[in-house]
């Protein structure tokens, strides 16, 4: 009872002959025109006798060319720079600085640190007299936010 089910039947497939007659090969399918291109903005019409006044560029003779880079203006010689000599800073110095800690240590990275000690710096407010070299420079340079310099 339930197990009986109606199927239905499907519908038998066309054959491929059956579907479309096919078309003679001298028959030609219309061509459909195509759309004409946007044109562009209409310029306004230059009268023909002002394009013939223009004088033709190329028309120059060659020889019109060389004097013209003859004539072009001399640039001025160089200024050298004196040259310094090694081992010489390139700034004046008197040869001592004074570094002055004005910060203390705490949330310094272990780099700032270790350039403080090699200043010779613990405290806030202590002070250490150097050479002025590049060496001491570059040290300051590291730590700047934390210390002060005295030019002695």
């Amino acid at each position: 009872m339930a197990e009986e089910k109606k199927v239905a039947a499907k519908p038998a497939a066309k054959p491929a002959a059956a579907k479309a007659p096919a078309k003679p090969a001298t028959e030609k399918k219309p061509v459909a025109a195509k759309a004409p291109a946007k044109a562009a903005p209409k310029k306004e019409s230059v009268p023909a006798k002002a394009v013939a006044a223009k004088p033709a560029v190329a028309a120059k003779p060659a020889a019109t060319k060389a004097p013209a880079k003859a004539a072009t203006p001399v640039k001025p010689a160089k200024v050298e720079k004196p040259k310094k000599e090694k081992g010489k800073a390139p700034y004046e110095t008197n040869g001592e600085m004074t570094v002055i800690m004005i910060h203390g240590l705490q949330g310094c990275t272990k780099r700032q640190i270790a350039t403080m000690t090699a200043l010779g710096l613990k405290r806030i407010g202590d002070r250490k007299l150097h050479k002025d070299n590049g060496a001491i420079r570059g040290m300051v340079a590291i730590v700047s936010h934390l210390v002060k310099v005295e030019k002695d």
